[in-house]
Order: structure tokens, then sequence, then C-alpha cells
């Protein structure tokens, strides 16, 4: 399976109401990357611009070209994992809060553990939280949210519509610097192994007794092979073995590149558009454009909303035609469960 990302949006906080900013993943199985490039495309085509060219959502003069790649890559069975925060609600002083919160999550066990070397990589990470912008702490937070979401919703669902599919997880990120590694990347780099171990802790991935997971086997940790970092550094007794490995998946094959030479980091990229245009009622046919968007969902198993919101501030009621696009995107959704 490959896993495209990308954002739209600053992520920079506004006083302008409603400020969303996005980032979407899309996953394709292994046998549908070539139709999901031959959808895009033929995207391009219909909008005058040439295969090797990128071409951005704003350019787009056919609402309808939109719908039409949307439908293509539901049929191909890809599916879309979003979150989107409004930059309103993340006022730097909540954005300050929520990094110092952050960091004293991350230490929270630092007395407990035994290694000073582990001691010492915790409290980088801490540093290292405390070190980011506000704009680089919301996206960090957000993208490894989305990650963590997308590996627990579909290998749930591939492991009954394409168990084959999850035999390998390669992800691509967008790349915003050609030259040099971004201090984004470098902080994604050292702080994902500590949120994604944070995360699988407190909200272990569901397995489906019946389900097909056969193709998971590498990612599982073996007998006799469980890490023992829980019990040596955090002096916490937790039985691994059969465990779905959440570093490795995620991990094990993540690069972040240059989007002109990938089209499925440029299907992210419209997609995150899309969903943040949608957002912003910025469709001439915004209702249709979160049905269509709905359709690549997945439903959650708590039959929450698909799109995930983040707020690093207070909370705050999405207005009402927000709400309605968002509602939409659930009706359409697909099940998580085979009928």
């Amino acid at each position: 399976m490959h896993i495209f990302i990308d954002e739209s949006g600053s992520f920079v906080y506004t006083k302008e109401q409603a400020g969303w900013s996005s980032i979407c993943a899309i996953a394709i199985p292994d046998s549908a990357l070539g139709e999901a490039e031959s959808a895009l495309q033929d995207f391009k085509a219909e909008n005058g611009c040439a295969s090797t060219d990128e071409f951005k959502l704003g350019k787009m003069e056919d609402e309808m070209s939109y719908f039409r790649l949307l439908g293509r890559l539901e049929r191909a069975n890809c599916t879309l994992y979003g979150i989107a925060t409004d930059a309103h609600l993340n006022t730097p002083d909540a954005v300050d809060a929520h990094k110092e919160t952050t960091a004293q999550g991350i230490l929270e066990n630092l007395e407990k553990m035994r290694h000073e070397a582990g001691r010492k990589s915790v409290q980088y990470a801490a540093d290292q939280v405390r070190r980011l912008s506000a704009q680089l702490h919301i996206q960090f937070i957000c993208q490894i949210r989305l990650m963590y979401y997308v590996v627990s919703q579909a290998v749930t669902y591939y492991a009954q519509h394409d168990p084959a599919s999850l035999s390998s997880f390669v992800w691509r990120v967008d790349q915003k610097a050609v030259e040099k590694k971004t201090e984004y990347e470098e902080a994604f780099e050292k702080l994902s192994p500590a949120f994604l171990q944070m995360m699988s802790l407190s909200d272990p991935m569901m397995m489906v007794t019946d389900f097909d997971y056969s193709h998971l086997a590498a990612y599982e940790f073996p007998q006799g092979e469980v890490p023992t970092y829980l019990r040596d550094d955090y002096n916490v007794d937790k039985d691994l073995t059969g465990s779905l490995n959440i570093q490795k998946i995620v991990r094990g094959d993540i690069q972040f590149i240059d989007s002109q030479g990938s089209f499925g980091i440029q299907l992210a990229d419209l997609l995150s558009a899309g969903l943040r245009r949608c957002l912003r009622s910025g469709f001439k046919d915004s209702l249709r454009a979160a049905a269509f968007l709905g359709r690549l969902m997945i439903q959650r198993m708590d039959n929450e909303y698909p799109l995930l919101l983040s707020s690093l501030g207070r909370e705050s009621v999405v207005d009402e035609p927000t709400a309605e696009l968002i509602k939409m995107m659930r009706r359409q959704q697909r099940p998580m469960l085979k009928r």
C-alpha cells in the first residue's frame, strides 16, 4: 500500500473565523496505482494541463472534472483520510500551552526510566517540542495524529477488502525544500517515535477476529523478539507478542519527496486543497463536493465523523453550513464492515 500526504493552508493563527487548514492522506493499494495515476492524467487533460506539469486546484475551470476524479479514485478502492484545524482557535497562547502540556506528557514517565540513554532521549524530545514554532507544532500534531488514524482505519478496512495490500506500507510526504532537510522534517524524524508510542499505548488499534491480517506478519512482534523498552525503561509490564509494530508500519519506509515527480503527492495535494475549499464553501456546489469526498472516507467504529477536527485551543461549535458539509461526508462514507 502506498500512502501519500500533503497539506493545504498555512496553519498560522488568524483572526478570521473558520480559517481552515487541512492535511490529507490518500491510501492507494498497489493494484490500483496505475488506475490512480491514469485518473490524475485524465483530470489534467480535462483542465488543459500537460501530463508532465503539476496542476493546482486553484486553476481548475471545470468543477465536474474534479468530481469525476474523486469518483474514479473511489472505484479504484483508494481511501481518503483527512484532518482539519481552524486556525482561528489556535491562538498563540493556546499553542504555547499545548506545547508545554505535550512536553510534560512526554516527560511523564521520565523518573521511571532506568537507563540514562533513554532518559536523555526523552528529555531531548520534550525540549524539541518546546523549540518548535507555533506553525510547525500545529502541523506536526495534525500530521502525526493523521498518520496513526490512517493505520488504525486502513488496517481494519483493507483486511476485509484487499488483504494483500497490507503486506507493505510506503509513505511519501510532500517535501517543502528540495535542496535540504527542513526544520519540520528534522522535527518529525526526532519526535514521531515518542508520539507514535504514546498513541499506540493510549489508543490501541482494533483487531477483529476472522479478518485476514495474514499479510501483516512482517509488522507483528514475533515470539521471542518483543522489545523490552516498556519494562526496562518505563517499568511497565505489557506483553506485545503478536501486536503490530506501529513504528515499523509508519517509519519503515517513509520519505519526504518533491511533488513534481510524484503523482501520488499531486493527488494528495488536490484532495487536501479540495477538502479545505469544501469546508470554506468554496465550490459552486460544496454539498456535492462533500458527498464525493465522503465516498472516499471510511466509517469510524464509533460512528463519529470520518473527518478529524483538531483544535489546540478552545473548542467551538462548527457553524451550521460547515456542519452540514461534514454531515454529508458521514452520510456518504464507506461502511467499515464489509456487507
